[in-house]
Order: C-alpha cells, then structure tokens, then sequence
C-alpha cells in the first residue's frame, strides 16, 4: 500500500485530557493543537476528526500511537480497537514507551515540550519508527494483569510496613530479631506481646519458670518450648535501652500501628488471590500449564501468565538476521531471550574499539511486574526442584558478593526457559529422570 494513503494519529494522553496530532504517511501536518476531554465524549470528538480527515485526505488506513503514561490511555485505546466505523480502516495500534519518544526527539534540533509539541512528536515516531507490533485489546488477559499487579504493589507495600517495624522494634527492643524469642517477629503470641508494654514488664519481672507457664498460657499451648521462649525474652527485655516516657510512647504508638497496617495488607493480599483464583478457575489454560510446576503455585503461574500473555507478541516480531542480512520471525530459541529482555532480566554487554567491561550489570529496565513474578518463580522452584536447587547453589558459591540476590535472579532467569518452553508446546510440566521434585 502506499505509504501517503496513511493517516497517522500520536496522542498525549494525561488525565484529563487527551492531545492530538495528525499526519499524512508523507510527513505532511494535517492538524495540531487538538485537545480533547479523556472521557467518552471526547473520544467520540477524536472519532470524529478521524473519519472527517480520513475521507477528506482520501486516505486508506490509520494508525494511532500514545505511550505508556500511567493507565491514562487505556479506556480511550480500547474504544479506538473496538470501534466498527474505525474499523473499516484496518486500524493499527501502537503503545509506545515515553523513552523511546524522549530519545527520538534528541535526534532532532532543540523544541518545546508542550501539548501541541508531543502528539506530532508520538506521530513522527512512527512514521520513522513503526513498531512490528501492534497493540491488542485483551481484556481476557487485562482483568487478570489487574489483578496480578495489584498484588504486585500490596506486597511491596508490605515488605516496605514490615522493614519500617524492624527499625520501631529495634528502638524499643534492641535485640528482639536477633535473639528471636519467638519463631517469628510477627508470630501471633509476638503480637499479642508486643501490643502490651505493660504484660511484657510483668513478664521481665517473673521467674523463669512463672513466665513460662504464663506464655503457654497466653498462645494457648502452642508453644512447644514455652521456657526457652521466655528465656529469650526475658534476655531482650534486659537488654532494651532505657528510653524517655514520651519517647517511649511514640516508639510503641507507632509499633501498634505498624502491626495493624501489616495484618491490613495481608487480609487483602489474601482477597486478592482468592480473586484471582477464582478468575482463573477457567478459560486461562497457559496458567494450568504454568501452575504445573512444582513451587510455583496458582496465583504466581497466573502472574507470570498475564504478563507473558500470548506468546505471539514476541514470536511474530521480526529481529534482523545478522548472518542472513535479512529480517526474520524469532526462532523458538529465541523467544526467552526476548521476554527476558522485556522483563529487564539481562546483562547488556558494555564494549567500544578493543575494551570490554568484565563486569555487566543487570537491566531492570522492563516490565518489572514479570521480572518480580520470575525471580519469584525461580526461588520457589529451587526448593523442591533438585536442577535448580543445584543451579542456584553453583551460582551462590560463584558471586563475589550478594550472593542470594545475585544467585535468585539467575534462577529466575533459568526459570523463564522451562516457562516459556510450556506455553510454546501448550503442556504441563513432565520432571526428567532424577529431577523429581523434593518432598
């Protein structure tokens, strides 16, 4: 088709308002300064200026690009890939990253950065740039990503609660995650403790044995060492530094706090997976496939299921052949390269004339949904799986430093090959002779 019979439409998507830009596949402005409201209603004026532009410019075909900025761009997206009146113009859909238009414009001379500057800027980039792939509305796919990172952003939200109580514990007891007087910090009878200044003077003040049998009172008998416990409890409360009344207060202010928001986020952590799992239950295969592995349980196969989606995305991208000099569709060997370098789960090499740096760093520029998901999926598989217990056993030993860390992203990586290897064949996981997964 001819190049010129393409209308081309770059949208600057903010919250409440959408900017528009359009050209000609020849470069040519076909107009700028266009602002609508980001609602239905001014989606049906950008519908509007399309189809009068469309037959006006007697034009054939229409692609539309935006980026990535927050979730701004979806409803309008979703109305464009669904319209019937648009559809007669075969229309194609490109969410770009922000970066690559910031990188495209430094290529240009200097310009403003405004809303009547950016549209045209999203629509020359794909005139010079046209991605090989378009965007899809899925909301098949869609409604479990919500959902999948939406536990994402709990559980970091969780870990961040979890690190401010350590240092509120510490102030007010300088030793309790060191001594560890009960299994866990926030263990139920810690809780309790901890939430009750007052009980735990009591409790520095009885004999040994008096506070034993006070313990085991107060986990109703849980506790198989009730004397040990309060052993090592009493040795923290001994060893907490005196601290002023007011100051005391805050600390323990806080502490209660603290412990409440944590069992917040937990409970909703929990409804979200029961979310998921019921979402789940039917019509999503890939997480049966996925979930098939021993560790990784439903909800993370439905994570890394969401953000994987159909494998098409990657495998019908065509990447320049070096060899062949021609540009071919990705290999199925190629394909969990490819994700992993959406994934930011890559170490890009850092050489010029006749230096190599010896050291790589890893990316983490990507979908950092998939790589948490993946690094995830990797350290629950190492603890029942016997390859990649001994995989990341090998590469813990070989780090230089941050060995669990460096050792868990490594895994994760070995991880994303088996993945993808189950979404390409469309099976579940089958363990090779003398890999059966550890009881």
């Amino acid at each position: 088709m001819n190049p010129q019979k393409r209308l081309v439409l770059g949208i600057d998507f903010a919250k409440n308002q959408a900017s528009l830009g359009l050209l000609r596949g020849d470069g040519q402005i076909l107009d700028q300064d266009r602002s609508v409201a980001n609602s239905l209603s001014g989606f049906q004026q950008a519908k509007q200026l399309l189809l009068e532009t469309l037959h006006d410019q007697q034009l054939e075909r229409l692609d539309l690009a935006g980026e990535a900025t927050s979730y701004y761009w979806l409803p309008m997206f979703a109305q464009l890939a669904q319209d019937p009146e648009l559809a007669a113009y075969q229309p194609a859909l490109f969410l770009l990253n922000a970066r690559w238009v910031k990188w495209f414009k430094l290529g240009k001379s200097p310009n403003h950065k405004d809303d009547q500057v950016d549209p045209l800027e999203i629509a020359d980039y794909v005139l010079v740039h046209r991605p090989r792939t378009a965007w899809r509305f899925e909301p098949h796919w869609l409604a479990l990503r919500f959902y999948t990172r939406l536990r994402f952003h709990l559980v970091k939200s969780l870990t961040r609660e979890k690190n401010l109580l350590d240092v509120y514990l510490f102030l007010l007891h300088a030793t309790y995650s060191r001594r560890r007087p009960f299994s866990k910090s926030l263990a139920q009878t810690s809780q309790d403790l901890l939430t009750q200044p007052d009980l735990l003077a009591k409790l520095a003040q009885l004999p040994l044995q008096a506070a034993s049998d006070l313990l085991l009172e107060l986990s109703g008998n849980r506790l198989p060492e009730p004397l040990k416990n309060a052993q090592r409890l009493q040795q923290v409360l001994s060893e907490s530094f005196p601290l002023p009344e007011d100051l005391g207060q805050a600390l323990q202010a806080g502490l209660e706090i603290l412990i409440e928001t944590i069992n917040h986020l937990s409970t909703q952590i929990q409804a979200v997976e029961a979310h998921i799992e019921r979402l789940v239950s039917d019509g999503f295969p890939e997480v049966a496939w996925l979930d098939s592995i021993p560790g990784i349980g439903l909800v993370l196969a439905s994570g890394l299921a969401a953000e994987i989606g159909n494998l098409e995305r990657f495998s019908q991208q065509e990447i320049w052949d070096k060899r062949r000099k021609c540009y071919r569709l990705r290999q199925a060997g190629e394909l969990a390269d490819a994700i992993g370098k959406y994934a930011g789960l890559w170490w890009p090499k850092n050489a010029s004339g006749q230096f190599e740096a010896e050291e790589r760093r890893l990316s983490r520029e990507g979908n950092a949904y998939l790589r948490y998901y993946l690094i995830e999926a990797g350290d629950c598989m190492r603890r029942v799986i016997p390859s990649f217990a001994n995989y990341y056993q090998k590469k813990h030993a070989q780090a230089n430093k941050h060995h669990h860390k460096r050792a868990s992203v490594l895994t994760g990586r070995k991880a994303l090959d088996l993945l993808v290897a189950l979404l390409r064949h469309q099976k579940s996981y089958q363990a090779k002779e003398g890999d059966r997964p550890n009881s």
